[in-house]
């Protein structure tokens, strides 16, 4: 089996618990007698985490030198954590397993990042072509647990996301050993190189900009599946409308080869920016079901553009030796401190306004943009801190 396949199932296998997570965790926790604002607070209170959490682990990984040994830890504590599901009862327990799964489960996703993308640069693989199996079982999972709640309790959630955590394991056993690990990184030299990329202003506005954009998809990540419900759509059509958005982003994935070389990162940033700004202004408008699934196959531009713009700036900013934890300071950025704050912030304003919410996404995609834009005034295309600029900070 080829590295490329065994990445690919890595992928796969990680997104089937995604594929159930996203749009139905929500409608679970309101199964549980949780209300809207009870339901914001489990979901970004859970992404907060990633703040501190992600970038340890990848931290360790990149220190230790073997990223698949700290993988398989971290699917083993997912899948462990995820079962508790089953039994927990009540806002207290519920929040408590789901802030445990939150610490684990994401840290895996920078890890797998990291790897593809040096594997892209090293051995000439297609990242687009691996990483859209993830997507094709992003749709399996969504349209699937749709399927299935037509004739099951809100219960059969939780079974799903347990079972797609036993195939994640069993996926990431299926990387092959570090044969040549990287070499152990001395603690005050990683922490060293670390600080000198999280300071760098280039890599904050980085960060603020491509985080502000995932952040815009907060209100339908937390609400969308419920807002559609409302609307008297049916739990199979809302597996459908997620499944558009994930199809159209296998299709960029696909081509993305040639994207990636041609637009490079901070143009498909600003792609992504300006198709939020319209995806999240029609969708406020609550339009006819023909519409919104056109409005749904612009997540690949809004999720996929942005998430390939965001890789590439990494791969080429950061130093291979730091390329997990930059990655994961990122990841903790977008999917937690400002994923998180705007997941809280929508919750009492989405109790108000309801769909209109998605205004307010659409603004936030706007202020985006004018960050895209600056971005590409001050950044070349390279390394942002040097392996010769970190190695001189440890000697001093």
């Amino acid at each position: 089996m080829s590295f490329a396949v065994r990445l690919a199932t890595v992928y796969g296998t990680m997104f089937l618990f995604t594929g159930v997570y996203l749009p139905f965790f929500p409608v679970w926790l309101k199964s549980q007698g949780l209300d809207a604002t009870e339901i914001s607070l489990v979901v970004a209170l859970s992404l907060f985490l990633r703040i501190v959490v992600s970038p340890f682990f990848a931290a360790v990984a990149d220190r230790i030198g073997d990223r698949r040994r700290v993988m398989v830890w971290l699917a083993w504590a997912s899948l462990a954590s995820a079962a508790l599901f089953l039994w927990v009862e009540g806002f207290g327990p519920i929040l408590f397993v789901a802030l445990v799964l939150n610490a684990v489960f994401p840290a895996i996703g920078p890890l797998v990042e990291t790897i593809a993308m040096r594997a892209r640069i090293d051995q000439g693989m297609n990242y687009g072509r691996v990483r859209l199996w993830g997507s094709i079982t992003f749709i399996a999972a969504s349209a699937g647990a749709g399927w299935l709640l037509e004739w099951n309790t809100p219960s059969i959630i939780a079974v799903c996301l347990v079972a797609a955590l036993v195939l994640n394991v069993a996926g990431v056993w299926l990387l092959p050993r570090e044969t040549r690990p990287t070499a152990a990184i001395p603690h005050r030299r990683q922490f060293a190189g670390a600080l000198g990329i999280g300071r760098h202003p280039i890599f904050i506005l980085f960060v603020l900009t491509a985080s502000l954009i995932q952040a815009t998809h907060a209100v339908y990540y937390a609400f969308g599946s419920l807002a559609w419900q409302i609307q008297g759509y049916s739990d199979a059509v809302i597996g459908l409308l997620w499944a558009t958005g994930v199809i159209a982003e296998i299709v960029l994935f696909y081509i993305s080869g040639p994207i990636m070389a041609r637009f490079g990162a901070v143009r498909l940033l600003m792609l992504a920016g300006a198709a939020a700004g319209l995806r999240w202004t029609v969708t406020a408008l609550s339009p006819p079901i023909a519409i919104l699934f056109v409005m749904q196959a612009l997540h690949g531009l809004t999720f996929g553009a942005a998430h390939l713009g965001a890789v590439q700036f990494v791969a080429q900013a950061a130093p291979p030796r730091l390329a997990a934890t930059a990655q994961s300071l990122y990841a903790a950025m977008a999917s937690g401190v400002i994923m998180g704050f705007v997941t809280i912030g929508i919750g009492p304003i989405y109790q108000m306004l309801g769909p209109y919410t998605y205004f307010v996404m659409a603004g936030a995609a706007v202020v985006a943009l004018a960050g895209t834009a600056l971005l590409a005034l001050r950044w070349q295309g390279g390394l942002i801190v040097s392996e010769d600029e970190e190695e001189e900070e440890n000697d001093d």
